[in-house]
Parts: C-alpha cells; structure tokens; sequence
C-alpha cells in the first residue's frame, strides 16, 4: 500500500470515529507535508511503523540484490556449494544493510555505541540468516527449485523476522 493510499485509508479510519471532520490529507498542510499532529497517538504509530517498514523494504531490496549477485558469483562463477555459498552472500548484505538502517531507517532511534546496536542486529539476522538458508536448501533439494527463486523466498521469510525482532530490539524506542 502506498503513502497516499495509506493517508486516505487512515483519513477514512479516523474520520470514522469521530477525529476529525477534514481529510487526513488536508490537515495541518503547511508545506505539502502530510501532518500527524493532529492525529491520535495508535494512529501516529501504526504510521511511523508503516513509513520504518517502508524504508526497512528500501534497504532490503539494496540487500536482496546484493544478496543475489553475490549468491551468483560465488556459486556459479567460484563454484562454492549453495551451503557455503548463500551465508557468505547474506552476511555481505548484512554488513550494508546494517549500516543503511543505522543511518535511515531508525535513525532517529540509534543512540550511544554503534557496537550496541550491531551486535543485537547481527544476533538477529543471523536467525534470519539460518530461516534462509534452511528454506533455500530445502525448496531445492527436495522440491526442485532453481537456487535463485528459492533464494529469494528464503530472503522474503527472514526479512518478516528481521524486522520485527530489529524494530523490538536492536533500534527499539
């Protein structure tokens, strides 16, 4: 769901129960920038968690096409196995989409250390790192799938876990 189509669904939810008379779009417009203080507080944070999860999909394709590329070249070009070949290609992809999420996506949120932050990240992601592979080395030995698909399934099921556990823990409000 886009930005537009989110602010008019929550323009329509809020409205619903009373918030306000005026479109969400319309509010507290001052320089073209939608407004949400107006809003709720359970409404600005299903916002905030919306507009995170957005950035979070943006830093993830950077990761799942490095992922990908780096997944071709050392099993295809260096001929590693798929075992060997898909956790080096995430944890190369964990190092830059650590440090895009550091700096865009809860930016607002990294305090202190680095090093307290990447720590937990990296914790976590490699759970995500294990969903992956797992679901990579069995939709292509037991079900026959090309690596690349399956790569990209894998990638899609840590990615729901990453978030959740990265929002909770390591950039946590």
């Amino acid at each position: 769901m886009g930005v537009v189509s989110f602010a008019r669904l929550s323009g329509l939810m809020l409205r619903a129960v009373g918030a306000s008379s005026r479109p969400i779009h319309e509010r507290g417009k001052t320089s073209g920038m939608l407004s949400t203080e107006t809003w709720p507080r359970p409404a600005v944070r299903v916002w905030t968690v919306a507009q995170r999860f957005q950035k979070f999909l943006v830093v993830g394709a950077v990761g799942l096409g490095l992922n990908q590329g780096m997944l071709v070249v050392l099993h295809d070009l260096v001929g590693l196995g798929l075992l060997i070949a898909s956790p080096a290609a995430i944890a190369v992809s964990m190092i830059v989409t650590f440090l895009l999420n550091e700096v865009w996506t809860w930016h607002d949120r990294g305090t202190g250390r680095i090093a307290t932050r990447a720590l937990p990240y990296a914790l976590i992601n490699t759970g995500g790192l294990i969903i992956n592979t797992g679901l990579l080395s069995v939709l292509v030995d037991q079900v026959g799938m090309h690596y690349f698909v399956a790569n990209l399934i894998g990638a899609g099921a840590a990615a729901v876990w990453n978030f959740a556990l990265n929002n909770a823990i390591t950039w946590r409000a």
